[in-house]
């Protein structure tokens, strides 16, 4: 399996690449057509949901594709990954914190918020079983989850920018080691 076809993998990378570009027009159109509703209706609901949707991090998916191309053709883009995810991750939490306020959260908005965004992102399990192996506890004795959970992280950890900067730093770990391991898979199998 060393030696896969060079047409076959530029084949491969092709329909990757077309993929991504149909999925960043959809989401560009998904952007204008909330922003003619918040200039026309005056509720930003929508155009925040539409920035946080087209700026999301890429998938588990779509990172391992690009890893393991990217290990048959040599190349590293591990940086640019890393930077790509937790930036779209940072964007992913302003537009939840912006939609917590729009929603009346008030004070608790950036806790609302954050709590949205990790959920968002996938991370609410993670959350939950950080705050039980911090023994971290609700009134009740049992441990919190979900968005309890992730509340109560924030708490713990002093707010919620430096949280923010922890699921930042952390999506963008993720988004590192996945590519990183595909990648060398790729270069192991295939290059």
């Amino acid at each position: 399996m060393q030696s896969t076809d060079s047409s076959t993998i530029q084949t491969i990378r092709d329909t990757y690449e077309t993929i991504e570009r149909v999925e960043e027009l959809e989401s560009r159109v998904q952007l204008v057509t909330s922003t003619i509703h918040t200039l026309q209706q005056g509720d930003p609901r929508p155009l925040v949901t539409a920035i946080s949707d087209t700026y999301s991090p890429s998938s588990p998916l779509q990172v391992a594709v690009r890893g393991v191309l990217d290990g048959v053709e040599g190349k590293d883009s591990s940086v640019e990954v890393a930077g790509n995810q937790a930036t779209s991750a940072a964007v992913v939490i302003g537009g939840a914190v912006l939609s917590a306020s729009a929603s009346g959260a008030g004070a608790l908005a950036g806790y609302a918020g954050l709590a949205s965004a990790v959920s968002t992102l996938g991370g609410g399990a993670a959350t939950t079983a950080l705050a039980s192996a911090a023994g971290i506890t609700a009134a009740s004795g049992a441990p919190p989850v979900g968005a309890a959970a992730t509340t109560a992280l924030v708490s713990a950890v002093g707010g919620p920018v430096i949280a923010a900067g922890v699921v930042v730093a952390s999506v963008g770990c993720v988004g590192f080691g996945l590519y990183s391991a595909t990648r060398w898979l790729g270069k192991t199998l295939f290059g």
